[in-house]
């Protein structure tokens, strides 16, 4: 009951209904993380949030959003049935083996800002020897390079997690962390909105993957899947024109 009632504090639900539709799903989604997702008075939104939208109202499903503290939470909430559906979602094989995942709906691109100048590198690894610090967002996937270097206990130390994306572009720009890990949507946007024009984007490509809905093993039923993938790649026209729209000024 103790574990109930904490959980229930971090959560605020938001109903939106499909004309017509045949099932009721919860979304678990996360704090800002503009472009992909905002609030205003509590109600989100944002490119992911309209792309949700749009998806499951054509897939004649139902949704409740769900706001949860941090990724990493919602990947926990996934797997144990309480929500059914995490959007923004990176394949690997771990999370396979706990959910299914749609075709995918967008890409994401994970990079290096900083305010250090420094030329090109050929790997991560060259900036965690040199000493070099860095922030992540808890539960996020950077793909297969930074899992690896994250095995060794020493590079590990070299970095930490923050849930709050205004917060690690803030711990960068006042030179508190050497290097933020950051989709590039998302870290131009910040960049504009707070003014941190001394923060650069470094050439080094951390991750390009494509990006998914992962869907509940027990919740979702093969013909609703079914239906999800069907209504992405339908509307594929319209999920481009919203993603090219959010595209923020700077962003190369």
């Amino acid at each position: 009951m103790k574990r109930l009632i904490l959980t229930l504090i971090f959560i605020t639900n938001f109903a939106h209904s499909a004309p017509n539709c045949k099932s009721e799903k919860k979304i678990g989604i996360g704090g800002n993380w503009p472009p992909y997702i905002t609030y205003k008075d509590d109600v989100p939104s944002g490119v992911d949030i309209a792309i949700t939208k749009l998806v499951f109202a054509e897939a004649k499903i139902c949704i409740q959003f769900l706001r949860l503290p941090s990724s990493a939470r919602g990947l926990v909430e996934l797997y144990k049935g309480f929500v059914d559906v995490l959007p923004s979602a990176s394949f690997n094989i771990e999370r396979a083996q706990n959910a299914h995942f749609t075709v995918p709906y967008r890409r994401e691109r994970m990079r290096l800002f900083t305010r250090l100048d420094l030329p090109p590198i050929k790997s991560l690894t060259e900036l965690f020897a040199d000493e070099f610090t860095f922030v992540t967002n808890p539960g996020a996937y950077y793909g297969e390079e930074l899992k690896q270097i994250l095995q060794i206990s020493w590079y590990r130390q070299r970095l930490v997690e923050v849930s709050s994306a205004s917060r690690r572009m803030e711990l960068v720009n006042k030179k508190r962390i050497d290097f933020l890990i950051e989709d590039e949507y998302s870290g131009y946007y910040y960049i504009n909105r707070l003014g941190y024009d001394g923060l650069r984007l470094h050439s080094y490509i951390v991750n390009d993957n494509a990006i998914h809905f992962m869907l509940s093993r027990t919740n979702f039923s093969k013909k609703e899947i079914q239906a999800v993938n069907n209504a992405i790649r339908t509307l594929e026209p319209k999920i481009n024109k919203i993603l090219k729209a959010a595209q923020p000024e700077g962003f190369r």
